[in-house]
This record gives structure tokens, sequence and C-alpha cells, in this order.
């Protein structure tokens, strides 16, 4: 008897046990999903405030172009600022598109999936919109002065050489950065770079669910 009612004893400790590691997980979980949601909410205020900045660049170009047919150089300026706008409003609305598609009450392999294809999106659309503005700003300039009657591009041509020069400069020292930074020799210097990229937001978000995976394991 003094056997069986040890077996007892143990079976409902271990069954206690395995209540409370549930519940702690369930805990975990919860905590951490909530700041996951809190964590990626800055990112899409951000996308947002890239989609108005993006219509404000699509009226900018939209509404100038089309006046400005017959001046090839204007034309192309007013078509260049239209289709970044474009560009920077597609890429904010994609990344928004997939943090909607996070189920956070899914399986902790789908979040990871999930948030890796995030920041594929994320990072993807910055450097498309971040690296064309080395070529856009000038055009932007034309654009600018051009709603002001001023066309720039005659008024101060070496402005516009000089302009898009700094861009082709600019564009050159961000890619030799880059070759730079990811040197097998700065693996700390690569892993900085990946996370600014990244963003805080998702850096973090998937910090918090490696966490819940590395205690699920445990």
């Amino acid at each position: 008897m003094e056997l069986d009612e040890m077996k007892a004893a143990w079976q409902s400790l271990d069954a206690r046990l395995a209540e409370q590691t549930a519940l702690n997980l369930h805990l975990l979980r919860e905590s951490r999903l909530d700041r996951i949601r809190r964590g990626l909410r800055p990112l899409v205020i951000g996308q947002v405030l890239q989609i108005l900045f993006g219509a404000a660049i699509v009226i900018l170009g939209g509404s100038f172009w089309p006046d400005h047919r017959d001046v090839p150089h204007l034309l192309v300026a007013g078509v260049l600022v239209h289709l970044y706008g474009v560009l920077a409003i597609a890429g904010a609305g994609i990344t928004i598109g997939h943090v909607r598609r996070i189920d956070h009450a899914g399986p902790v392999v789908e979040l990871q999936r999930r948030l890796a294809q995030l920041r594929r999106v994320y990072v993807a659309s910055g450097l498309v919109v971040g690296l064309s503005w080395w070529f856009v700003w000038m055009p932007l300039l034309m654009v600018v002065f051009g709603h002001l009657g001023v066309d720039l591009y005659q008024r101060a041509p070496s402005v516009i050489g000089w302009g898009t020069a700094t861009g082709v400069i600019g564009l050159l020292l961000t890619w030799w950065f880059a070759r730079w930074a990811r040197s097998p020799k700065r693996p700390g210097m690569a892993r900085a770079v990946d996370e600014s990229l990244a963003g805080a937001s998702i850096t973090k978000a998937q910090r918090f669910v490696d966490e819940l995976e590395q205690f699920q394991k445990e």
C-alpha cells in the first residue's frame, strides 16, 4: 500500500507540474504576443506615414507632368516623381498587409515564418525606396521649382549636373559601405546593419518568438 500511495503521489505531483508548466507557457505566450502586437504598432504607423508621404509625392508629380508633355526634361522629371510616390505607397501597403496576416494565435513556427516574411518585405521595400531617392531627389527639386514657374534645368543646369553627380556618388558610397559592413571579418557590424535595416520592431518581435520557442523546448 505504501508503494501504491507513493506512486499515486508521484503521479499527482507530475500532473501538477505539467499543469504548472502549461500555465507558465500560456502566460509567457500571452505576454510575448501582447508585446509583439504593441511592438509592431510603430512599424505600422511608420508605413502609414510613408503612404501619406507617397500620396503627396504622387499628387505633386501627377499634377505636373501632364501639363509639361511638350518639355521632355520636365515630363521625365514629373513622371519619375509620380512613379516614386506610387512605389512608396506600394511598398508600405505590402508591408502593412504582411503585418495583418500574422496570426498571433497560431503555432510558434508559423509566427516565425510570418515574421521572417515581414522582415524580407520590409527590408526590400526600404532598400528600393531608400536607394531610389538618390536618383529622385533632383527630379523632385525640378518639379517643386516647376510648380513655382521656374525651369531649374534651363536656369541652373549646373545644379542639375552636380545634384545628379551627388546622387551617383551617394549610391556608390552606400554600396561600398554595405560591402564593407558585410565582410566576414566584421560579423558584429553585419549583424548591426541587418538589424538596422529590419527595424527595431521586427527584430524585437522575432526575439520574443524565439524566446517562446526556447521555453517550449525546455
